[in-house]
């Protein structure tokens, strides 16, 4: 045991997660209290549980598999019987075509891969879990409830206990609430299933023969899974229920909102059903309030970005937008900023739709267009509450942007949210709801566009030599790299060399001279070479940034932003002789 310990140690010292003084503290301490080195080390605080997984897969020479991000599959993990399970402390965990992941303590333990070889019949690769968590998993796998059995048999339950007939039109049917109950638990598994994969869209689709469900995972859909037509008319009926819609209104759209508790966690659903040539079309919103808020460090942002987004943002009037398409973050970097800014001495307000994030010291309001209650609206009551900080969740129409550039010219600091490509496409896009360019000019003090990059898997990762044409690409954006990180593949990111986000940015401030451009009316591109004058740097530079520190690949970089050879040069012209 001692020589594990040793090994162990050296591992970690080698990794340089430890240093030899804490290593010999720990072997120390050993002596007082019989229990592992790692969990040691743990308890002394130099070393996190996710640190140790990493070494102790790097020393038996496998994958770190993380249950609390990745649970295992009931219907793979019962492909081994239970008391196989807790007596070799192993589970399956997922299946790769033929090869069965085995989540392991030991992953040296050869007499539990033949058992799992022998009794799945399937190639099998060992992957390190840590054991009190392994142990967990067993338990909840196997005491799963008949509301938790897989995809199929829950389809085929439905379709045994309700039939319809399959060459009606989808939407002929007429479906009660009790009729539903079939599809209760596929609904429920649905549901389940993207909360634990981290999808932040659900999008049920109905095609000719099938429905396609397809969550969106890290900003780029996933087709999960399909089940028959025939289904899809009871589906449908089930969402609007819980979503309080109007089961009989099949012609036009329907907007609605759910809260849901799965796996002791509050989530609320934002619901869109839209009228589809083979039946209704469902996309939910997943709002997982149990994330919790970031700080405005854990965003994503450059040192100098962050520095002037905080300038901006604390200043004590004026409005300030984020811009971005939608499940770009605004409203996450919003909340991260109201977070810092909120102090006794100020009154922080917001309206709403909905309330994403329940923010302790902000008095924050919903929006209820039901009854009439507008953003436009609700804004013009707050400004009677005597606010000094008002967050308006997004401007919309030109009533709501005008009362909010009011308000910013009446002593309020203002933060909102606008849609649009880039932040020099803020100003035509408000001149465009009829905002008079001069109360613009003057109000404005800044836009910052956001954007959200996957980040490569830190595990799988792989660098190579660029080619002429990257290396032409990256140049042109003053970039010069020999060698770029390209996804790889491994069971930490569902073998799609991609794991987690982060945003990227751009921020132009509206300094006089830029105020002089926009209360002329001047075009976008005048903006933005005025702007470069003033620090702007264009978003393909903050996305290039990450390419060059290995966080991300040029064809993920170039997914969510425009890079052009061409372009990139006339503007690098530009940028250099306004700099």
């Amino acid at each position: 045991m001692s020589n594990q310990r040793k090994r162990l140690g050296e591992v970690l010292v080698n990794l340089k997660l430890i240093t030899p003084f804490q290593l010999d503290e720990a072997i120390e301490a050993q002596k007082e209290r019989a229990e592992p080195l790692g969990k040691v080390l743990i308890r002394l605080g130099y070393l996190t549980e996710d640190l140790l997984l990493n070494a102790l897969a790097a020393q038996y020479g496998v994958w770190p598999w993380r249950l609390e991000e990745n649970p295992a599959d009931p219907a793979v993990a019962k492909r081994l019987p239970k008391k196989a399970c807790q007596q070799h402390q192993v589970l399956p965990v997922a299946i790769r075509g033929d090869l069965l992941l085995l989540g392991m303590v030991d992953p040296h333990n050869l007499d539990a891969i033949d058992l799992a070889r022998n009794v799945t019949g399937m190639r099998i690769e060992a992957v390190l879990c840590e054991g009190d968590r392994l142990l967990r998993a067993i338990e909840d796998v196997f005491s799963v409830t008949k509301a938790s059995q897989t995809t199929n048999e829950l389809v085929d339950q439905a379709l045994k206990d309700f039939r319809i007939d399959p060459k009606a039109r989808p939407h002929t049917n007429e479906i009660t609430e009790v009729d539903t109950r079939p599809v209760v638990g596929l609904v429920n598994q649905m549901l389940t299933d993207a909360i634990r994969e981290g999808a932040s869209d659900i999008h049920v689709e109905p095609r000719a023969d099938r429905v396609d469900v397809r969550f969106r995972i890290d900003g780029e859909l996933r087709k999960m899974r399909e089940f028959p037509i025939s289904l899809m008319p009871m589906f449908t009926t089930r969402i609007k229920i819980m979503s309080e819609l109007d089961i009989v209104e099949f012609r036009v759209p329907q907007d609605g909102r759910v809260a849901v508790v799965i796996d002791g966690r509050n989530v609320d659903l934002r619901v869109s059903v839209l009228p589809n040539h083979h039946g209704q079309r469902i996309v939910l919103r997943v709002l997982d309030k149990s994330h919790g808020l970031k700080s405005l460090d854990e965003i994503g942002f450059t040192g100098s970005n962050l520095d002037q987004f905080r300038n901006l943002v604390s200043k004590p009037y004026g409005m300030f937008l984020v811009t971005g398409p939608t499940g770009s973050g605004k409203t996450t970097t919003l909340y991260a900023a109201l977070a810092e800014l909120r102090r006794s001495s100020n009154n922080v307000m917001t309206c709403e739709d909905p309330i994403e994030y329940e923010v302790d010291g902000v008095n924050q309001s919903q929006v209820f267009e039901k009854v009439g209650l507008t953003f436009a609206r609700q804004l013009r009551a707050i400004l009677r509450q005597d606010p000094d900080i008002v967050l308006v969740g997004e401007i919309r129409d030109a009533e709501t942007a005008e009362t909010a550039v009011r308000a910013a010219l009446t002593g309020h600091m203002v933060l909102s949210t606008l849609h649009c490509n880039d932040a020099p496409s803020a100003i035509p896009r408000l001149l465009d709801m009829h905002i008079d360019p001069f109360l613009l000019s003057t109000s404005l003090i800044g836009v910052m566009a956001q954007r959200l990059v996957r980040k490569l898997c830190p595990l799988c990762k792989v660098e190579r030599l660029a080619t002429h044409e990257e290396r032409a690409l990256l140049e042109a954006y003053g970039v010069s790299l020999t060698h770029v990180s390209t996804p790889g593949g491994c069971p930490a990111c569902s073998m799609t060399g991609y794991k987690g986000r982060t945003a990227i940015h751009e921020i132009l401030s509206i300094p006089p001279p830029v105020a002089k451009v926009m209360a002329a009316k001047g075009s976008i591109e005048e903006i933005r070479t005025e702007s470069m004058r003033y620090g702007y740097v264009p978003m393909q530079h903050a996305a290039l940034e990450l390419v060059s520190k290995g966080l991300t690949s040029l064809a993920e970089a170039r997914r969510v932003v425009f890079l052009d050879a061409t372009y990139a040069r006339e503007r690098n012209e530009v940028f250099l002789h306004a700099a």
